[in-house]
């Protein structure tokens, strides 16, 4: 693969994600720290700010992968949807698929300097998004 092709390619994932698309990831982003800052009496550390608003961005980002991998038939015939990466077979199911896993495991190893209730809620956490 040409440094080209591998440079479109990141550029096919970041749409994938929706990282050209900041707004969703704002919306989530206040209740967390919004919550966090409540938790923490109105001074989080640091560490806990960084793993929440970078834990937002991937768990937001492996969230519009799996929406666009269950819309990838359905999307195509959508004015709107029709040139989404999958949609538009510029990437493909197995690509996104991998993708999605490796945002969630990514998301998983944010945790683990949290305490033990935080680790094992995550798990379930991530079936809900």
């Amino acid at each position: 693969m040409s440094a080209l092709s591998l440079n479109q390619r990141l550029v096919e994932y970041k749409k994938l994600m929706r990282l050209d698309k900041p707004i969703g990831i704002l919306l989530l982003l206040w209740p967390t720290l919004w919550a966090l800052w409540v938790a923490a009496d109105g001074r989080p550390a640091l560490l806990h700010v960084l793993i929440f608003v970078l834990g937002t961005v991937l768990m937001r980002s492996a969230g519009c992968v799996i929406n666009d991998y269950a819309d990838r038939d359905f999307d195509g015939h959508v004015e709107r949807t029709k040139e989404r990466p999958l949609a538009a077979k510029r990437v493909s199911t197995k690509e996104a698929l991998l993708l999605a896993a490796g945002l969630s495991l990514l998301s998983f190893v944010l945790v683990l300097p949290l305490n033990g209730l935080t680790i094992a809620l995550s798990v379930p956490a991530v079936f809900l998004a």
